[in-house]
């Protein structure tokens, strides 16, 4: 009764901090979550005021902002006010960022994207969906072929704003699965913060047009279900995700060693593969048939090796070599690739500890790290996906190193590449990249074999 009455009197003498201080939970936290969302969607309204299509701007950014706070509402559920309001800011600076990016007009914008749109618009839908040239995929071909039909609205901002959507849900995935392999709450929302506001992420769309954010969204959901025992869920995300960038392939040697411990069916691999059939439904539609379905990312190796180029400003083993045959070491990086996921296949199996959700989360940020350093013909972007798995992984000051060595060697290949800025030679950031590696490997090891006991009960203490 006495505490009571000396909460009541403090409240009364300081009540801003008395707020600042209160738990709350239920229905209140939702009515917050509510009213700062709003709040965002007013102050984008005015800011964008003079922008094209204004009101959708400032709706795409509130979506964006909403799913933040839905990751942040269920994380900080407990905590003070205080804590709360602190992650929403930072969710509506991540968000203000990128629609602070739409007026930047990237040279891809004008010289590769806007030609396609405008070809698009002259075809009915479903043609422009099963776009022939330059062999894109079936997701991205959907996203394009619906922005050619906008009339009223730019769509330089619509691609933009769709990339940063898919940012916010890959996010969310990434506060999933921080959770999952035990991360604290503060350490996981550090993460989710990371994935929508490190350089490389914001310079993605709003510098270089590209939408990678799209196939990191269906990838990491997939992987958060997949570890969940959602096979079928899973693997339906998975086919989308392959659908739409190669690249998604990285993670696929996982299903290997699910399929060897029982989690894994055979069906749930069809499903996988039919899910994939259907983002390219456009190209049968239209009249192609399975042949040009089905190599459609044959024709995208081969367009290019047809470029003579090894790497694309991506860090690797190719970074190092002055001269290199494309002919002959474009086939032997492909066999070496395969060979380097079939032996992070046999460790996993030989584990000496069941595989839990940190060591799967560390063997698939190896497999994201690792294979595009092997295979040819990649650009400064092929290690996005690692770059959010590496945040996913902090979970010790070494983990976080390679989380950070990872942004940054990322950040000097989209400088070289979008900018031709060169911050450091590729022979320099190749060997940093092959040193990263080579740390998440000895990472990955160390927990296999169960040596790393008395580290990773540390590094689980203090989770990052």
């Amino acid at each position: 009764m006495a505490e009571r009455q000396t909460r009541k009197n403090g409240a009364l003498r300081d009540p801003l901090r008395s707020a600042m201080m209160a738990h709350i939970e239920g229905m209140p936290l939702l009515l917050l979550c509510a009213a700062l969302c709003a709040a965002f969607c007013f102050a984008a309204l005015n800011l964008c005021a003079q922008m094209e299509g204004a009101v959708w701007i400032a709706l795409a950014g509130t979506l964006g902002v909403a799913l933040l706070m839905l990751g942040i509402g269920k994380t900080v559920r407990g905590q003070p006010v205080i804590v709360l309001l602190c992650a929403a800011l930072l969710a509506m600076v991540a968000v203000g960022a990128h629609l602070a990016m739409l007026d930047i007009r990237p040279a891809r914008m004008s010289n590769v994207l806007q030609p396609m749109l405008d070809g698009m618009w002259n075809y009915e839908l479903v043609t422009a969906m099963a776009w022939e040239e330059n062999a894109w995929s079936g997701v991205y071909l959907i996203v394009m072929g619906l922005v050619s039909r906008l009339e009223r609205f730019p769509q330089m901002y619509a691609l933009k704003l769709f990339d940063m959507i898919c940012q916010c849900g890959a996010a969310l995935a990434i506060l999933r699965l921080a959770r999952m392999r035990g991360a604290k709450p503060l350490g996981a929302l550090m993460a989710m913060f990371a994935g929508v506001l490190a350089p490389t992420m914001l310079f993605n769309a709003g510098c270089w047009a590209q939408c990678d954010a799209t196939f990191a969204l269906f990838m990491l959901w997939g992987l958060a279900l997949l570890l969940e025992d959602h096979p079928l869920a899973g693997c339906i995300l998975w086919g989308v995700a392959l659908g739409t960038k190669l690249q998604s392939a990285f993670l696929f040697p996982l299903l290997i060693v699910w399929w060897m411990n029982g989690r894994v069916s055979l069906r749930h691999i069809l499903v996988l593969a039919a899910a994939f059939v259907a983002c390219q439904a456009a190209i049968l539609l239209d009249g192609q048939g399975w042949t040009a379905l089905l190599t459609r990312y044959a024709q995208q190796l081969e367009i290019a090796r047809n470029e003579a180029i090894l790497t694309d400003h991506a860090p690797g083993v190719y970074g190092l070599m002055v001269v290199a045959s494309v002919r002959e070491f474009s086939g032997m990086g492909l066999y070496l690739g395969i060979a380097s996921a079939l032996l992070v296949v046999a460790a996993l199996l030989r584990a000496r500890r069941p595989l839990d959700a940190d060591g799967t989360l560390l063997a698939a940020l190896l497999l994201a790290a690792g294979l595009p350093l092997i295979l040819p013909q990649m650009n400064a972007r092929c290690l996005y996906l690692a770059g959010l798995l590496a945040f996913i992984c902090a979970n010790s000051p070494r983990r976080m190193l390679v989380a950070g060595m990872l942004e940054f060697i990322s950040f000097c290949s989209y400088m070289e590449a979008v900018f031709s800025k060169t911050v450091l030679p590729i022979t320099v950031l190749s060997i940093l990249a092959i040193a990263v590696a080579a740390l998440i490997a000895q990472e990955l090891i160390a927990l296999l074999t169960d040596r790393g006991g008395s580290k990773g009960a540390l590094a689980n203490e203090g989770q990052a």
